[in-house]
């Protein structure tokens, strides 16, 4: 591609930036997130994590977790790092619907849609867009992994070279499970006037799809190849695995993602101004 693509994808991508960190609504929902995320570090994180320190030192066979069906946190040699996996894999595809709804449809109702356009191409603003709400994403999962880090290391000091891999592994699969989330959204903001129809379309499409495709693959199995079309249909799958063994399951996000690009794109193209 020519090396101006890059440059403005790069400027739009900045420009997004600015956007999340730099203005009144963004600080708005960053400081919401961090206040939320300081609660849940504190008390469940934190509350659960304790229980498991004290259940693995009894040696028992079978645990308080085996019993309400979460027993895989006990895979994790770090056990804060095995309820934040759970905790995360709920938190950031929930928190990608809301904070990549309005990629471009806010642009298109006030008309401003057209003026960026003078100066770039459908494609650079597409996907320059994706790429600064992606980095978004990036940078809060690596704040609350860091801080969950944080927490491990009041508890032990000592375990700050055997938390790195654990630290890394979820950093990536994080990003990777929000992948197709925001790729959903960048197609529905291309194609709807306004953030909120923008959430409550991917609420609903997300809702029926797996509903019907899942029904179908009940009673036709041979169907259930279609459950890949469903952003997160792995991450049920994942909270069972723990370290490296959870990236076994990355091409789906990514072929996920790869499918609702194409598709928001091809609408992006299409799109009226």
């Amino acid at each position: 591609m020519h090396p101006s693509f890059f440059n403005q994808l790069l400027l739009i991508s900045q420009f997004e930036l600015k956007r999340g960190f730099a203005t009144r609504k963004g600080l708005l929902s960053i400081v919401t997130f961090g206040v939320v995320w300081y609660f849940i570090l504190l008390y469940p994180l934190r509350f659960t994590a304790d229980v498991l320190v004290e259940d693995n030192g009894s040696n028992q066979h079978f645990s308080f977790f085996d019993f309400i069906g979460f027993g895989s946190l006990q895979h994790w040699p770090i056990p804060e790092f095995g309820v934040f996996w759970h905790i995360a894999l709920i938190i950031f595809p929930m928190l990608s619907v809301t904070l990549a709804a309005d990629q471009t449809c806010s642009d298109r109702e006030r008309g401003t849609l057209r003026f960026i356009l003078l100066r770039s191409s459908r494609n650079r603003l597409f996907f320059g867009r994706f790429v600064g709400v992606m980095i978004i994403q990036t940078l809060l999962i690596c704040a609350t992994t860091l801080s969950t880090l944080a927490l491990v290391l009041t508890r032990d000091v000592s375990l700050f070279t055997s938390a790195l891999p654990n630290l890394l592994v979820i950093t990536l699969n994080l990003i990777l499970a929000v992948l197709p989330f925001t790729a959903m959204m960048a197609a529905l903001s291309a194609t709807v006037k306004s953030a909120r129809q923008a959430t409550l379309w991917a609420i609903l499409i997300w809702t029926f799809l797996a509903g019907i495709i899942s029904g179908f693959a009940y009673y036709l199995p041979a169907l259930s190849f279609f459950k890949l079309l469903i952003p997160g249909v792995q991450l049920a799958e994942l909270t069972q695995l723990s370290g490296w063994q959870t990236l076994q399951l990355a091409y789906i996000p990514l072929l996920q993602s790869f499918i609702l690009l194409a598709v928001g794109r091809w609408i992006m193209a299409r799109q009226a101004l």
